[in-house]
């Protein structure tokens, strides 16, 4: 099969490489930062390898997602729409299994457990966009906690168990949460279709309102108690300030009720993401 110029740049596309880089480099922060390991250890082919083995799951992971999604994203974003248009089905199959395979694979190499975690994260990931995300909330959850997984995955490789990495880890989680949720609002006109039992979907914009209001709650919780544990005041004033940011974005979500409205709390959320891994400088 002839690989096109437009193949290539339909995988670039579907690959999500922004997002590999900040998985990448969150895995990279949180290894000097949190575990305070030295650089000349981050730098060896060993550690690079297992952030390249990652990136190779998350990679596959965003192709078959976006390949199960055709129809759903040709309703919902159809100017945007990448397997089936500029990246061909076929390929992007064989896409996934090479990437996969080669994630696994690497993992194995460098580390059993991190092949295990491979498979379970790559199988995941497949039953996520086969199956999961058609049923309410456990799709959401699934997602949310195979990103965080990358995070934990750091302590797996280095064998090491730090309660700061775990208190990131799940308010990384319950921000994923929210964040997919708000995604879900967005991506309802298509999803309603496909038979995609999402939140807004079965309990209606103001259940998932609820359900997202919820979840901040506990984020705030977390954020609180990590606050008080602790004695970094950097860190602190640096949360507080985000705290602020959170109630502001509580705010909007009560108000919400377009589109577009929902489109840009994803955008704030997307701050607070990338706020918690600039806070991982000031430990």
């Amino acid at each position: 099969m002839r690989i096109t110029t437009n193949d290539a740049i339909g995988f670039l596309f579907a690959s999500r490489i922004p997002n590999l880089v900040v998985i990448g480099l969150t895995q990279f922060i949180t290894a000097y930062f949190l575990l305070d390991t030295p650089m000349w250890m981050l730098l060896k082919a060993r550690f690079l390898l297992f952030i390249l083995s990652t990136s190779f799951i998350g990679a596959a992971g965003y192709i078959i997602n976006d390949y199960f999604d055709q129809k759903i994203d040709m309703v919902n974003r159809p100017g945007k729409v990448i397997i089936g248009t500029t990246f061909r089905r076929r390929l992007a199959l064989i896409a996934h299994f090479v990437l996969t395979v080669s994630g696994i694979a690497i993992g194995f190499l460098i580390d059993p457990f991190v092949g295990v975690v491979h498979v379970f994260s790559a199988g995941a990931l497949w039953t996520y966009s086969a199956v999961l995300k058609r049923w309410i909330l456990l799709g959401t959850l699934t997602i949310s906690f195979l990103t965080i997984l990358t995070l934990l995955l750091v302590l797996i490789y280095f064998r090491e168990f730090r309660l700061l990495v775990v208190a990131y880890a799940m308010f990384g989680c319950v921000t994923i949460f929210i964040r997919e949720s708000i995604k879900d609002i967005i991506s309802a006109k298509g999803e309603i279709q496909f038979g995609i039992q999402s939140i807004p979907i079965v309990w209606g914009i103001r259940g998932a309102k609820v359900m997202i209001y919820l979840a901040g709650v506990v984020g705030v919780g977390m954020l609180t108690f990590y606050l008080w544990s602790i004695p970094n005041w950097n860190v602190r004033y640096f949360f507080f300030a985000v705290l602020g940011f959170v109630f502001w974005i509580a705010y909007k979500l009560a108000k919400a009720d377009k589109i577009k409205d929902f489109k840009s709390i994803k955008i704030d959320i997307d701050i607070i993401i990338v706020a918690g891994l600039v806070s991982m400088l000031l430990i």
